[in-house]
C-alpha cells in the first residue's frame, strides 16, 4: 500500500470523529477528501471512484458471541475491487478485531471478527473500515452494542407463585438480572413449549432492558388440554445464562361432544360389491370450541340390524380423543338396509350426541325399479344412416333409492349402433345412465328394432313383514336368461294395450313370444335350468319389456340380471296418408266413385306379432287414392292418419314432421290438429277443417309433409263436392 500523504493522515484523524451506530448495518463510505475541481458537464460532482459498505452479522457483540464484519468495496460501475487493503478501527476502543486489516477478495469483500476488548466491556461503539483507491481514501462504518458476559439471571418467576394457570388464563412473567450496568441495555428472551406448538402466546417476544428487569405476559390458548404444565426458559442474548420456570396449567372443562361427519354418508349392503363401510367422526370440545384430547368416549350403535358392526364390535366400547379432540369409528354394513345412528357419550358424564346422515342402502338395482326410456320413439332412420337417439335408464334399488355412481349397464340393439357399456352418474342425488344411438344397418323391413339394457341386480319381491329383506315364502319375480326379443312380442304383447289380443285378457303369459331360432339369448351366469316361478301377485308380472327365456330360472330369490327392452321405429321420410279401417271419415260427407274400381285402394299393414310369432295385420284405406267426398255441405271437417310409407308395417312419420294443407280457389282449409307429429309408436290422427265460399261448390285440399331432415312431400289430395253426387255412383266402403 502506498504511503499515505499528510493530508490523508489528517483525514484519518478526522474520520475517527465522524462515526455513528449502524444497528448491525453499515453506511457506504465517502472519500475523506473528495477530488477537487472537475464536473460532469452539468454542474454536478463526478461519481466517487469507490464506495465502501460495512455489515455486521449481529449488532450485539459479546465475548461468547463475536460478530463477523463484512466490508464490500465497489468501483464506479458497481463491480468489486479486489486486492484492496481494508483497515479496521473502533473509535471508542470498545471492540477488538481478529486482524487490524484485511485484503479484499475477487468480489471486493474483506472480513474480520469483532469481539469486546474485555469480558466486562459494555456500551456502544462503531466499526470504521478505510481503504485507499487511486491515492484517495474511502471509508464506511457500522455501529454495535456490547453486552457484558458476566450478566446473570437472578430470578425467573410468575405472578401465580406456585399456583396453576386457569384454562385460557394469563399471567405475568418477571426476569431479574444481576451484574448489569445502568444505561447499558441487555436483551432477554423467553421460550415456551406451548408457544412453539401455537397453543400459548408470549408478549413481547423479547425485551431489551437497561434496568435489570424484564416483564412478559403469558396467555394459555388451550395448551392445558394436552399438557399439565409448560416448560419456560429465559436467556440473555449473547450469553449462556438461562433460567427455567415450570408453569402449571389447568385442563379446560369439556363443554360438549359433536358429530362431525360420516364419510361416505351412504354405504351398501354387505356382499353387494359396493362400498360397505363408513368412517364416523366426533369431536370433544371445551367452552371455547377447542378440541380436548385424551378424553374417553363411549360408543353404541342404535341398531345392529343384519349384522352391522362398529369398529368390528356389536356392543358398547370406548376410545380416546386425539390431539385435536377428535375420535373416529368405522361402521361396517350388514345385510339389512337401514338408517344408522351412533351414540357417543363422554365417559363419566351425561354429555352425549348421536350421529346423523349415515344410511345403508341396497345398492343393487331391483327389476321393478329398472326403467328404460328413449329420447324419441319414431326417428327418421329408415332412409338415412346417422340419425341420433338416446336411451336412458333410471336405476333404483328395492327401496327406490338411487344406485351408486359408476353402476354399469350394458346396451344392445337389433339394428343400428348403440354405446355398449355406460356407468351411472348421480346428479342432485338421483342416478341415471344414458346411451347414445345412431341409425345404421341392419334395418328390418318393418322398420322396428328392439333395444335392450341389462345390469347386475336382484329379483324384486314383496316384503310381507316390512323387514326390508327377503324371507322364505315371500312372493318374488323370477328372472332367467336375458334375450333380445327381435319381434318384441314376449308374452304376446302386454295385456291391456290398444293392440292386445282380445282372446287373452288375463294374466301375462311368459311362456310365449320366445323364438329360439331368431331371438338372441344373452346368458350371463346367474340363470339356471328350472321353470320360472309364476308370482302370486300381478304386481310382479313380467312384461314385453322384461324378456325372460323360459326354463332358465334358478330356484329362489337372489341376484340376477335386471333388464328392460323397448321398441324404436325407424320411420321413413315419405308419407302414406290413411283413412283408417273405414273410408267414411267425413262429417256429413259420403265418399263415392263412378264404380267400385274408383274407390280408394287398401293396404294391409302389420300391427304387431302375437305370442306365436304370427303377424297381426289390418287393412287400411289409402287417402287420395280414389273417390270423391260428396254432399259435404258448406263447411265441415275430416280426419286422416299420418303414416309413413313402410312397405309392411303400420308406422308413424318421424317425430317432428310438419304437416301443412292448402286448397283450390274458393275453398278454405284449416289444420285443426295433428302437426307436428309427436314421439309415438303408431301413427297419429290429423284433423282438417274446410269451408266453401258462396260461389264455389267443388274443390280439393292438398296435404304435404316436411320431415325433420327437410324432405318435403305431397302426401295426398282430397276432392270435395258441396252437393250430392249426380249420375250413377257407388258408395265406397
Amino acid at each position: 500500500m502506498k504511503t499515505l500523504k499528510a493530508r490523508s493522515l489528517a483525514a484519518l484523524l478526522m474520520a475517527a470523529t465522524l462515526v455513528a451506530c449502524g444497528g448491525g448495518g453499515g453506511s457506504a463510505g465517502t472519500p475523506s477528501f473528495p477530488p477537487g475541481g472537475g464536473g460532469d458537464g452539468g454542474g454536478g460532482q463526478t461519481k466517487p471512484a469507490a464506495t465502501v459498505s460495512v455489515a455486521l452479522s449481529s449488532a450485539t457483540v459479546t465475548a461468547a458471541s463475536p460478530a463477523t464484519v463484512t466490508v464490500t468495496v465497489l468501483n464506479r460501475a458497481g463491480a468489486g475491487l479486489p486486492g484492496k487493503v481494508v483497515v479496521f478501527s473502533s473509535p471508542l476502543g470498545l471492540g477488538k478485531f481478529s486482524a487490524p486489516s484485511a485484503l479484499t477478495n475477487a468480489n471486493g469483500v474483506a472480513t474480520v471478527q469483532l469481539s469486546p476488548v474485555s469480558a466486562t466491556a459494555t456500551g456502544a461503539d462503531t466499526v470504521v473500515a478505510k481503504v485507499a483507491v487511486d491515492e484517495t481514501e474511502f471509508s464506511g462504518n457500522a455501529g454495535f452494542q456490547l453486552t457484558a458476559t458476566n450478566v446473570t439471571l437472578t430470578s425467573f418467576t410468575s405472578d401465580l407463585g406456585g399456583g396453576a394457570l386457569s384454562a385460557y388464563g394469563q399471567t405475568g412473567l418477571t426476569v431479574v438480572l444481576g451484574n448489569t450496568t445502568a444505561g447499558v441495555p441487555v436483551n432477554v428472551v423467553v421460550t415456551s413449549n406451548c408457544v412453539s406448538l401455537g397453543k400459548a402466546t408470549l408478549t413481547p417476544a423479547s425485551v431489551s432492558t437497561s434496568t435489570g428487569r424484564a416483564v412478559f405476559t403469558y396467555r394459555d390458548n388451550g395448551c392445558g388440554a394436552a399438557a399439565t404444565s409448560d416448560a419456560l426458559q429465559a436467556s440473555i442474548t449473547g450469553t449462556t445464562a438461562t433460567s427455567n420456570l415450570n408453569l402449571s396449567l389447568t385442563q379446560p372443562a369439556v363443554s360438549s361432544i359433536a358429530f362431525v361427519s360420516a364419510s361416505p354418508d351412504t354405504i351398501y349392503l354387505k356382499g353387494s360389491g359396493y362400498v360397505e363401510n363408513s368412517t364416523v367422526k366426533f369431536r370433544v370440545v371445551d367452552a371455547n370450541g377447542n378440541g380436548v384430547p385424551q378424553q374417553s368416549v363411549s360408543f353404541a350403535p342404535t341398531t345392529l340390524a343384519g349384522g352391522l358392526l362398529v369398529d368390528g364390535q356389536s356392543g358398547t366400547f370406548q376410545k380416546l380423543t386425539d390431539t385435536n379432540g377428535e375420535v373416529t369409528v368405522r361402521v361396517n354394513a350388514g345385510t339389512v338396509p337401514t338408517p344408522v345412528r351412533i351414540r357417543a357419550t363422554l365417559v363419566g358424564s351425561s354429555i352425549s350426541t348421536v350421529s346423523s346422515n349415515l344410511s345403508i342402502a341396497v345398492g343393487l338395482p331391483s327389476q321393478l325399479n329398472f326403467s328404460l326410456s328413449q329420447g324419441t320413439i319414431n326417428i327418421e332412420g329408415y332412409d338415412y344412416d346417422g340419425t341420433a337417439n338416446t336411451y336412458t335408464i333410471i336405476a333404483s334399488d328395492r327401496l327406490g333409492n338411487p344406485v351408486p355412481e359408476g353402476t354399469s349397464v350394458n346396451f344392445v340393439a337389433e339394428g343400428g349402433q348403440i354405446q355398449a357399456i355406460r356407468q351411472s352418474t348421480v346428479v342432485n342425488g338421483l342416478s341415471t345412465i344414458t346411451a347414445n344411438y345412431l341409425s345404421s344397418a341392419p334395418k328390418p323391413l318393418d322398420g322396428r328394432i328392439t333395444v335392450l339394457a341389462y345390469a347386475l341386480g336382484e329379483k324384486s319381491f314383496l316384503d310381507a313383514n316390512g323387514n326390508n329383506v327377503y324371507d322364505s315364502g315371500e312372493d318374488y319375480q323370477d328372472l332367467g336368461d336375458v334375450f333380445l326379443d327381435r319381434l318384441y312380442n314376449f308374452g304376446g304383447r302386454e295385456k291391456g294395450t290398444a293392440y292386445g289380443t282380445p282372446t287373452n285378457p288375463g294374466r301375462f303369459d311368459p311362456s310365449t313370444g320366445f323364438n329360439a331360432a331368431e331371438d338372441q339369448v344373452i346368458s350371463l351366469g346367474y340363470a339356471g335350468s328350472s321353470a320360472c316361478v309364476a308370482s302370486a301377485s300381478s304386481l310382479l308380472d313380467l312384461s314385453v319389456s322384461i324378456p325372460v327365456k323360459p326354463s332358465t330360472c334358478s330356484v329362489g330369490w337372489g341376484q340376477a340380471y335386471v333388464r328392460r327392452a323397448t321398441e324404436t321405429v325407424l320411420s321413413r321420410s315419405t308419407p302414406r296418408m290413411l283413412y283408417g279401417t273405414s273410408s267414411q271419415v267425413m262429417g256429413g260427407g259420403v265418399l263415392q266413385a263412378a264404380s267400385a274400381a274408383g274407390c280408394p285402394r287398401t293396404v294391409n299393414l302389420r300391427l304387431f306379432y302375437d305370442g306365436s310369432d304370427t303377424p297381426q295385420t289390418i287393412d287400411f284405406y289409402v287417402a287420395g287414392s280414389g273417390g270423391t267426398f260428396y254432399n259435404t255441405g258448406t263447411q265441415g271437417a275430416f280426419s286422416l292418419i299420418v303414416a309413413d310409407s313402410n312397405p309392411v308395417a303400420y308406422n308413424p312419420m318421424p317425430a317432428g314432421t310438419i304437416v301443412a294443407v292448402q286448397a283450390s280457389s274458393g275453398l278454405t282449409p284449416t289444420l285443426l290438429g295433428g302437426s307436428p307429429v309427436p314421439s309415438t309408436s303408431y301413427p297419429t290422427g290429423l284433423t282438417i277443417g274446410y269451408k266453401f265460399d258462396d260461389t264455389t261448390t267443388t274443390g280439393s285440399i292438398t296435404v304435404t309433409t316436411t320431415s325433420p331432415r327437410g324432405v318435403g312431400t305431397v302426401a295426398t289430395t282430397i276432392n270435395l263436392v258441396k252437393d250430392a253426387a249426380s249420375g250413377t255412383v257407388v258408395t265406397c266402403p
